[in-house]
């Protein structure tokens, strides 16, 4: 299930993805699409306690489908939950784009001013574009990289695994979770962590 959600933060979409999770689905990764819009992506849980936790939840709270009698986020599932998105959307695929805006700038200042170099205000509306474009690419670039760096820093505490899917991009799982048709993915040097022990009880 892929939800596209219009001007949304990644807390949001953290929360979102944790009452998902509430009630029998499981987050599966998240991207910022090209008309700027969040799209978070679902899947339905199918392990015996994610459906056990469904069940508890849809009677405790059977009227939980108007978006107000939902159950209180457990802060450490959105705190990890919040890591998972940011990591997601903070990737070397998504630093590229922010870095090639420098490089872009770079060029393009570059033959404009070879172009009219005769032209001396028109060079330094140039120049002060190219520092504008270069200093964005630069701050967003390391920001970005800043980001996915406590991201990392926290998954791997809790013991969730790295894994690659087949189109190259890298997403934290957690310990023991099934991906589809294959083996339990293993937890690696990192242990057990709270998704392994269950931060929904």
């Amino acid at each position: 299930m892929e939800l596209r959600l219009s001007r949304s933060s990644v807390a949001k979409a953290a929360g979102l993805a944790c009452l998902a999770e509430q009630f029998g689905y499981e987050y599966v990764g998240a991207q910022r699409a090209r008309d700027n819009k969040f799209q978070l992506l679902l899947a339905p849980d199918p392990s015996p306690q994610a459906q056990a936790r469904a069940a508890r939840n849809w009677a405790q709270y059977p009227n939980a489908g108007d978006g107000v009698s939902l159950p209180p986020l457990v802060p450490d599932a959105f705190e990890l939950m919040t890591a998972r998105i940011t990591f997601d959307i903070t990737g070397n695929r998504d630093q590229i784009p922010v870095a090639l805006v420098g490089v872009f700038a770079t060029i393009g200042c570059g033959y404009c001013a070879a172009r009219f170099r005769g032209d001396e205000f028109f060079l330094v509306v140039v120049g002060v574009l190219w520092v504008f474009f270069l200093a964005f690419s630069g701050i967003g670039f390391v920001v970005m990289r800043r980001r996915n760096a406590r991201a990392t820093a926290l998954l791997q505490a809790a013991g969730f695994v790295p894994v690659t899917e087949e189109g190259g991009r890298v997403r934290y799982r957690p310990p023991g979770a099934q991906p589809p048709g294959g083996q339990p993915w293993q937890a690696g040097p990192y242990g057990q962590g709270p998704y392994g022990q269950g931060p929904y009880g």
